[in-house]
């Protein structure tokens, strides 16, 4: 059985390369189109982890975190932001994680190297 990560993005081109490299890797995704359909994708699909973006229309990707985990089935999913938030931080200073309510989650700037994607997926799901 292969482990099931749920990619929230508005922008399709970056679901479609997600996608394609987590399945090269044998995991199972399942994508939503904003924050919305990406809470009711969480509590219908309850993913091994989710790889969230944060500036959505609708719902930005800390509102959905934040309803995320005040819900028993979905508060203990990790969750990875990939945002372009931090593309303009000067070399150095760009930020490696994101603070929601005090707790911290790990970030990926856009652009992003797929295989740095990958490899933070599988530390934080504990794959080898």
């Amino acid at each position: 059985m292969s482990l099931k990560i749920l990619v929230v993005d508005d922008d399709p081109g970056i679901i479609k390369v997600v996608t394609a490299g987590l399945s090269s890797n044998g995991f199972e995704v399942v994508s939503a189109p904003d924050g919305n359909e990406g809470i009711r994708a969480a509590k219908q699909q309850y993913p091994d982890l989710i790889i969230m973006d944060i500036m959505m229309p609708d719902l930005q990707g800390g509102d959905v975190v934040r309803l995320l985990k005040s819900e028993n089935q979905t508060k203990n999913i990790p969750i990875i932001f990939l945002s372009a938030v931090t593309a303009n931080m000067p070399k150095g200073l760009e930020k490696s994680s994101v603070n929601v309510d005090g707790q911290y989650y790990k970030i990926i700037a856009k652009p992003f190297e797929l295989s740095h994607l990958i490899s933070e997926v599988k530390k934080l799901i504990s794959i080898k």
